[in-house]
Order: C-alpha cells, then structure tokens, then sequence
C-alpha cells in the first residue's frame, strides 16, 4: 500500500491536475508523506513543492484507496485528500512540468489516467463541485 496525500482544489467547476516530467498521467497534486511527517504536513509541503504556492487551513475532504497508477499488478494507493486555501496562483515547479484543470470528461478523454482521480471526479460531480 502507497499512502500518499492530494489536494483537491476546483476552479470555475474544474479540478487541478498535474504531470510530472517524463510521465503521461495527471493526478492530483500531492504526494507520498515523509518519516515523520503528518499527512497535513506533507499536503502542505507538497504544494509548495510542485504548485509553487503556500497552502493554508488544510482540510480532509475524504480517504480513497484504488488501484496504484503505474506501480505494478496488485499495487494499491491509499490517498487522503484534502482541501486548501491556496496563497498565489499554482505554476509548475519542482517535478511539476505541467498542470491544468479539467472536467470529469476531459480527464477521462486522455490517454493515461489514474483510477484514484476518477472516483475523486465522480464524487466531486455527485456534489456539483465538477462539471461532467
């Protein structure tokens, strides 16, 4: 089991998703939690990491566990997901070489997708957070 954290920030009825250099998934911003660390210290250092921004007042929207994107047969990721304030506006930075917000639809038209986001897309549109 991964256990990692991601944040869950929408805009204008859109999720923020990024890529990784060398990778063809999005995912959510986030990532795996350091020794020593608590989930809501790894968000917001995360976030700082990848999107270039402070985050403020984390707070857990809900837990998924699915299948582990790119990880291997059998491998399953545990992810906390939060909400944030953030303080600026994201960029990419650290391994981040792109990000952009996407509808259900839309990020279930590309190529490589990661199961976690789609459960994470469907609540969200369930809760009219995110278009379809």
């Amino acid at each position: 089991m991964i256990t990692v954290v991601g944040l869950v920030h929408v805009e204008a009825g859109r999720l923020l998703v990024v890529r990784s250099r060398n990778k063809k998934a999005f995912y959510l911003p986030g990532g795996k939690i350091e020794p020593g660390e608590s989930l809501e210290e790894a968000l917001l250092r995360e976030v700082s990491e990848e999107l270039g921004v402070d985050a403020a007042r984390p707070e857990v929207l809900k837990r998924y566990v699915a299948p582990a994107y790119g990880e291997g047969e059998g491998a399953m990721v545990d992810m906390t997901c939060f909400t944030a304030q953030l303080k600026g506006t994201p960029r990419p930075a650290g391994e981040i070489a792109e990000l952009t917000y996407v509808t259900r639809d839309e990020y279930r038209a590309h190529a490589e997708t990661a199961p976690a986001i789609h459960e994470v897309l469907d609540d969200l549109v369930a809760s009219s957070r995110v278009r379809p």
